[in-house]
């Protein structure tokens, strides 16, 4: 199915370049500000609604994320397919980069007491987030 500018425009504002976010302008869930569609009787994430009708489907057990980390936003150029894990690592409370991961999980090889304790000043994370990547319950996929 495809959607045309005429159809979108009393759902979306669309802005003025192609890289601007299109606002939601339907319904928007107060707690946690996503756009909802009702559609064929059912109530949908407007995002995930917009997803598939424009690019497909979104594969079992993947989520969508907001690049641009704008909730209302639905332009399918700012929404990605991820594992849930990658979706929470892009959320606002994410202090670490991949790499900066990368660089605590190869600390591990020749950790020295207070080596957690440094790293977790250095990253601006506590040391049982350090601890965890160590052990591999956290960043396991990384």
């Amino acid at each position: 199915m495809t959607i045309t500018g005429q159809v979108l425009k009393p759902l979306v504002d669309i802005g003025d370049s192609p890289a601007d976010c299109w606002e939601w302008r339907g319904t928007i869930n107060k707690n946690t500000g996503y756009g909802k569609k009702t559609f064929n009787g059912k109530s949908l994430l407007a995002h995930r609604w917009m997803y598939e009708t424009i690019v497909g489907p979104i594969p079992e057990g993947l989520v969508i994320n907001h690049k641009c980390s704008n909730t209302k936003c639905v332009n399918p150029h700012h929404l990605e397919v991820v594992d849930q894990a990658g979706n929470c690592r892009h959320g606002k409370g994410t202090k670490l980069s991949v790499g900066e991961v990368l660089e605590i999980k190869a600390a591990k090889t020749n950790k020295k007491w207070g080596d957690g304790a440094r790293l977790a000043k250095k990253y601006n994370v506590t040391s049982a987030l350090i601890h965890d990547i160590w052990n591999g319950r956290a960043w396991a996929d990384v």
